[in-house]
């Protein structure tokens, strides 16, 4: 179950080429999948919105497609599968445990209240529920600011994250108060690059430890990986990592993530307890978490590398010509965007290396690619003409 191409079609891939049957279903509003390796795209209704339907629905596509395998593939299902967890754990394997531990990396607070207790450093931080307040804390919390839900919601317009640099951005953005639903997290900036550390875990053990670290990201103060290189697991990344998810009780796959600066100690962000953007890195590089996960679940003994391709480099391609098209546009007025263009350029030749592995792209299965361009190219067009209408009537 997902929406998200970057993550769905490198799991497709790998286990149809081990001969495993994929259909993808999902419940958002963007275009249906299309691959070679899913066999069918299914809609199905949104369950915070129809939720017989959804059970009913989605009950009958897994008796009819003769499934027996459930991978929530973004936050959205993971919540769905947590909320409806009994409605099909008799129907087949969910890919994800019980809903009273998976609860615990939805809620962004509690995975950081059980990483304080395992000695895991975390970004000191306050729960607010309104607008108003921030500007209590002004004087008692230092700028820059983060705020970020402090919940993974089922909804799809959840609040998005966003950063604060001074308190009169604050009265900019919020000239009058507003409720947050979800609460959100108001943290300290944390300095560094991000780190991902994704483990497969079974039985309280850890079968398969990968870790890449972002290159560039979208937006570029910030986000989701654009480029990516793998590297060889830090022994004490993997094992605060490994400590934190077994306090956590988790089974299957999960994403640990920390912002990490020469000389300081790693901050813990958050638990992805999911597959994660970069999911084709690690396949790419001769980790294939998406077999040695569906071989767990069915009693099979996987056949884990102890190592793999470290310095392995990876392109969402996609995200790149957003990232690119987002510092064109604001270099116009920020000097921070301007001098993250002049870093970028000189780079484009070395990202687009045929060296680096995409995302997605791949000669005999070209429609995954084809289709996020085609519909990049129509958000970055609709995009400038809505600039420059509003310059003309302004």
């Amino acid at each position: 179950m997902g929406w998200i191409p970057r993550i769905v079609v490198p799991i497709a891939r790998s286990l149809r080429k081990n001969g495993v049957p994929v259909d993808v279903a999902d419940f958002a509003l963007g275009p249906p999948i299309r691959s070679r390796a899913i066999r069918q795209f299914k809609w199905i209704p949104r369950p915070d919105l129809a939720r017989a339907q959804f059970v009913e629905q989605l009950t009958r596509f897994i008796r009819e497609g003769g499934h027996d395998m459930l991978i929530p593939t973004d936050d959205q299902t993971l919540t769905a599968m947590m909320e409806h967890y009994d409605d099909f754990k008799d129907l087949l394997h969910i890919a994800c445990p019980p809903p009273h531990i998976v609860r615990l990396v939805l809620d962004k607070t509690l995975t950081l209240d059980i990483a304080r207790t395992c000695g895991i450093r975390v970004p000191k931080g306050h729960v607010i529920r309104n607008s108003a307040e921030m500007s209590e804390l002004v004087d008692t919390f230092p700028f820059p600011w983060v705020i970020k839900p402090a919940e993974k919601e089922t909804r799809i317009e959840e609040t998005k994250s966003f950063t604060v640099a001074t308190a009169q951005e604050i009265a900019l953005r919020f000239p009058v108060a507003r409720e947050f639903v979800p609460p959100m997290l108001l943290q300290e900036y944390c300095a560094g690059v991000g780190v991902g550390v994704e483990m497969l875990m079974h039985g309280g053990n850890c079968l398969a430890v990968f870790q890449h670290r972002r290159l560039k990201e979208l937006p570029y103060t910030g986000g989701v990986s654009v480029t990516a290189i793998a590297e060889r697991p830090h022994p004490a990344l993997v094992e605060s990592s490994m400590t934190l998810l077994r306090a956590l009780r988790w089974q299957g796959v999960a994403m640990v993530e920390y912002k990490v600066a020469d000389g300081c100690e790693p901050v813990l962000m958050e638990v992805n307890g999911r597959y994660w953007g970069t999911i084709s890195l690690p396949i790419s590089a001769g980790m294939d978490f998406p077999l040695y996960h569906w071989q767990v679940i069915h009693g099979e003994q996987p056949e884990i590398p102890c190592a793999y391709a470290a310095g392995t480099k990876w392109r969402w391609t996609v995200g790149y010509f957003l990232r690119l098209y987002s510092l064109l546009v604001r270099a116009r007025n920020t000097p921070e965007a301007r001098q993250a263009l002049s870093d970028t350029l000189p780079d484009v030749p070395r990202d687009f290396s045929p060296k680096v592995f995409d995302a997605t792209f791949d000669l005999a299965d070209p429609a995954p690619t084809l289709v996020g361009f085609f519909h990049a190219v129509k958000y970055v067009f609709s995009y400038s003409v809505g600039r420059l209408t509003k310059r003309k009537t302004s």
